[in-house]
């Protein structure tokens, strides 16, 4: 992962030092297309009086003596190797802070994209599925320092989103191993969007992505888990269940991680029989820890406390009078009809308390009792109007003649 075994890296120096395509394919056809295998190709180091192994290599390589413009190539790029090579040796040696990740070469990063394009062909991998080079730059340093750790989603942005996005830069105070102080600076992405299930699936798609580009998990693995928990999300649930949250798939998804670091405790590095991830991926992402985390809930129990307050029905006998005009003036008055005692002589011929609008009736006048003194067909105890159901017209409701008979 480093520049001494980048293929694409070697390559794009030899081209740009001078060297032509058919010296690049002859170190290509020989196996030797890295800086680290350059640089280990012969016993000859930098700086040594003695030259003649490295001419050896050179004739051997080349099936023939290389010319004067050649060899002086072919000395700065071996020279170039053997520097990179020990600069890869000495960082692996001297880790610094974690949290300072290590960047591709742009031409090892351009030639990953390019293949993972030409194979990948039912995807195109271009805006909002191509994953930022942050985001492979982190699954990078995860590849180098063996160690997996989750991404939160909202920085799996895309490369669009970094052109286009403000990026701050933050620098900070890193304690070399050596026990120095280093400033080291660093661009911080605004985080993306996942809001919504096709902004998770982009974000997700890039995460797979970029870690296919980082040697550690194939993309097919990935996929898997993504459409899996998307069915989750989209499924019809039974009555009285709940769809699956959000909440729910990112436990899942830390869960996951959780269960693929602990399996690959020995190292993410890619070793005869494959990827360790691609071994134990679909172990882990059938486990029952993960696939109980994304199953629908119930419903949660209602308490007195969390119900809303219950709406009374709607009756015949309508509510109190907005206005709370006569308040405490007489007990009863202006409460609604729900809350009136009608007299046993009213019942029987049918009345009710109040008129369809809410005002309330005179009982005494329906009962030919009332001496209080009229005025507008009105008293203390409400209107002066008959209080049979129907006709509230402008007489007792002993005197109506739509009254029951006995």
């Amino acid at each position: 992962m480093s520049f001494g075994d980048s293929k694409a890296v070697f390559e794009q120096r030899a081209k740009a030092i001078g060297l032509s395509e058919d010296v690049v394919t002859c170190f290509r056809d020989k196996s030797l297309d890295t800086m680290a295998k350059f640089a280990f190709g012969c016993n000859y180091s930098p700086g040594a009086s003695d030259d003649k192994p490295f001419r050896e290599l050179l004739t051997k390589v080349l099936s023939r003596e290389p010319t004067l413009v050649e060899e002086s190539c072919l000395r700065r790029l071996y020279n170039e190797s053997y520097a990179t090579v020990a600069a890869d040796i000495r960082a692996q040696t001297e880790q610094t802070s974690e949290d300072v990740h290590r960047k591709l070469a742009p031409a090892d990063r351009a030639a990953r994209l390019e293949e993972q394009q030409a194979r990948l062909k039912g995807i195109a991998i271009r805006g909002p599925y191509e994953p930022g080079d942050s985001l492979v730059d982190r699954f990078v340093s995860f590849y180098e320092n063996d160690r997996l750790q989750w991404v939160p989603w909202d920085m799996c942005v895309s490369r669009e989103h970094e052109l286009l996005g403000n990026s701050k830069r933050d620098q900070r105070l890193v304690v070399q191993s050596s026990g120095e102080l280093k400033l080291a600076a660093s661009n911080k992405v605004e985080p993306c969007d996942t809001s919504s299930e096709i902004l998770l699936r982009y974000c997700l798609m890039r995460r797979g992505l970029a870690m296919e580009q980082s040697n550690i998990l194939a993309y097919h693995y990935h996929d898997k888990w993504l459409e899996t928990i998307l069915a989750c999300r989209l499924e019809t649930v039974p009555a009285g269940y709940s769809r699956t949250t959000f909440q729910q798939i990112e436990a899942a998804d830390k869960r996951l991680f959780m269960l693929l670091a602990e399996k690959t405790r020995a190292g993410l590095k890619s070793g005869p029989n494959g990827r360790p991830c691609d071994q134990c991926f679909e172990e882990c992402m059938n486990s029952t820890e993960v696939k109980t985390l994304l199953q629908p809930k119930p419903y949660a129990a209602k308490t007195r406390d969390d119900e809303p307050p219950l709406k009374r029905p709607k009756t015949e006998r309508p509510p109190s009078s907005p206005s709370g005009k006569g308040k405490g003036k007489s007990k009863g008055k202006n409460t609604g009809g729900q809350n009136m005692r009608i007299p046993f002589e009213l019942l029987n011929l049918g009345c009710t308390g109040a008129t369809p609008q809410g005002h309330r009736l005179c009982f005494s006048y329906n009962l030919k009792k009332c001496s209080s003194q009229v005025q507008n067909q009105r008293c203390e105890k409400g209107l002066h109007l008959c209080a049979i159901r129907g006709c509230y017209k402008q007489h007792p409701a002993l005197d109506c003649p739509a009254k029951k008979k006995d």
